[in-house]
């Protein structure tokens, strides 16, 4: 069973200067064994977390997510900008899109699976390790589950829920 710290939940304050993005019409997905340079995202909320048995980062940016598992050379951002990783995976913004991508390493192999549902299927934060409100229907949220993670990203200008699901196994044997 992993362990995981209790839900986080945030939503910006009335104050927040940022202004409105454009509307995405793409979801795009980079792995990378090397650390991102974060420092030119807007971070929202970030989780500490247990993934495959090691620490792992849980943070929601403003375009999107990153998760990062240091110790399997594991890292995984998403956003709606386009993304300067040699490995990076394009998913459309509409419900019925389906998408699946790995990433290997010596030290893990990931298999991600993408799903455009409608925005009902969201299931809410509630049982969200990490999670951030946009807006009344607009949420980014990561849930450790048994052998991974999963996210979701709501968009209610395209009725949309766009859910991945990731699975991890880490290479003994390499």
């Amino acid at each position: 069973m992993p362990s995981h710290p209790p839900s986080t939940t945030e939503s910006p304050s009335s104050a927040d200067p940022s202004p409105p993005a454009e509307t995405p019409t793409e979801l795009y997905f980079g792995y990378s064994a090397d650390v991102p340079d974060l420092t030119t995202v807007d971070v929202k909320t970030v989780a500490p977390a247990t993934l495959a048995g090691e620490p792992a980062v849980l943070t929601v940016i403003g375009e999107s997510h990153y998760v990062g598992l240091p110790a399997l050379d594991f890292h995984e951002l998403c956003s709606c900008k386009p993304l300067p990783h040699e490995r990076t995976h394009r998913t459309p913004l509409s419900a019925g899109a389906e998408r699946e991508f790995s990433f290997e390493s010596d030290r893990l192999d990931a298999r991600t699976v993408v799903e455009g549902r409608p925005l009902d299927a969201f299931p809410g934060p509630d049982d969200a390790t990490v999670a951030y409100r946009f807006d009344p229907e607009a949420w980014t949220t990561i849930r450790i589950a048994d052998g991974g993670y999963e996210t979701y990203h709501t968009y209610p200008e395209y009725d949309l829920a766009l859910h991945t699901e990731t699975t991890m196994t880490p290479n003994t044997h390499r």
